[in-house]
């Protein structure tokens, strides 16, 4: 019973690093081995972790959130709708409950984060954890779009990684423009995301470094 109460706290402890390593895995390393017979079953596992890294981290919270997750995931992992793979065997219905979930638990780390008592290291990694989900956020609504406009939304045919890669790189507005929307929709959702990187780093940070300096000028 010690034991386990121990390792319990433990995984508290480190859910902000557990989650995002899954995010890590989920994104991007099926991708960088997406020339492996063996990327889908790596899908499967990274998705899985995932998982696990999200019901570590909302245990705590209210028994509906618990529920929402496991269904959405069942949902997902039911259709093979799994994150950074080029299998596109999901509905527009997996994918619309998964951005749906995704963005209820952008709610509930950005809560997290901002009910934190102190600003440290889980603090930090939390702030960082909501960009990236943002980001995941973003992919999985260029996704659907690109579903519904039969792969012409874009300039040109594009798969999971490009989508991923399109997200993050409108999020930090980097913008190579070796992609670009065409559907008017989709030019609309990437000028929003932009703004909302840019706002997310200048206002949230700001909030903490604030947060910082009123702990440490007591």
């Amino acid at each position: 019973m010690v034991f386990n109460q121990t390792v319990y706290d433990k995984l508290q402890e480190l859910r902000y690093i557990l989650l995002l390593i899954a995010y890590i895995l989920v994104l991007w390393a099926p991708v960088i081995f997406q020339s492996l017979s063996l990327s889908d079953e790596f899908s499967d596992v990274s998705l899985i972790i995932l998982i696990f890294a999200i019901f570590n981290f909302i245990r705590k919270t209210k028994t509906a959130s618990k529920i929402l997750t496991f269904i959405t995931f069942s949902l997902i992992f039911g259709k093979s709708a799994t994150v950074g793979t080029e299998n596109d065997n999901a509905s527009i219905l997996s994918w619309l409950t998964l951005l749906i979930y995704f963005i209820f638990f952008l709610r509930i780390l950005l809560l997290d984060v901002w009910n934190s008592k102190k600003v440290n290291m889980n603090t930090i990694l939390g702030a960082i954890a909501g960009y990236i989900q943002i980001g995941v956020i973003a992919f999985i609504l260029f996704k659907v779009c690109d579903i519904l406009f039969d792969g012409q939304a874009f300039s040109q045919p594009v798969q999971v990684s490009d989508l991923i890669y399109f997200s993050f790189v409108t999020l930090t507005t980097v913008g190579f423009g070796d992609i670009s929307p065409v559907a008017d929709e989709v030019k609309a959702f990437t000028v929003i995301f932009a703004m909302v990187g840019q706002f997310y780093m200048a206002i949230l940070m700001a909030l903490l470094v604030g947060k910082y300096q009123q702990e440490h000028g007591k």
